[in-house]
């Protein structure tokens, strides 16, 4: 099982001139896994929590486009909570609860995801997802 210990931010590189800044996210260096799927969220409400649900098979990069988001994540035994900024990107492993509170009104996320969607990969409480650590053989 995956463990929150190994989550990072990474910094996406930025070129900034007078003309704006260009981000460039090269995926064979951020983003461990074939890209099927992309979805982006925006117009959140700032304090507004999303995800709150954890994955059994899918991988998620999270880039924030635009503003800020804090990203808490839990491997049943430990939480750990980040910061993503504008030009940041976060891998999401499968076996890990995810939870993104929205902290600018302005704020965009995108995810890049290996797989597509399938609602029976999706694990929504907190209590299932301990459960299904505990069934994995997890020792949390």
């Amino acid at each position: 099982m995956p463990s929150v210990r190994d989550a990072r931010i990474d910094a996406i590189p930025q070129k900034i001139d007078a003309r704006g800044t260009l981000a460039v996210a090269e995926f064979s260096r951020f983003v461990p896994f074939k890209v099927v799927r992309i979805f982006y969220v925006f117009g959140v409400p700032p304090g507004t929590t999303r995800g709150r649900h954890a994955h059994k098979l899918c991988s998620q990069y999270m880039i924030c486009q635009r503003g800020r988001v804090h990203m808490e994540l839990s491997d049943g035994a430990e939480t750990r909570g980040f910061e993503l900024k504008a030009g940041n990107g976060m891998l999401i492993e499968p076996g890990i609860f995810a939870s993104e509170s929205y902290l600018d009104a302005d704020t965009v996320l995108l995810a890049l995801c290996d797989r597509p969607y399938e609602a029976e990969d999706y694990i929504h409480t907190m209590d299932e997802f301990l459960e299904y650590v505990r069934a994995a053989g997890g020792s949390r």
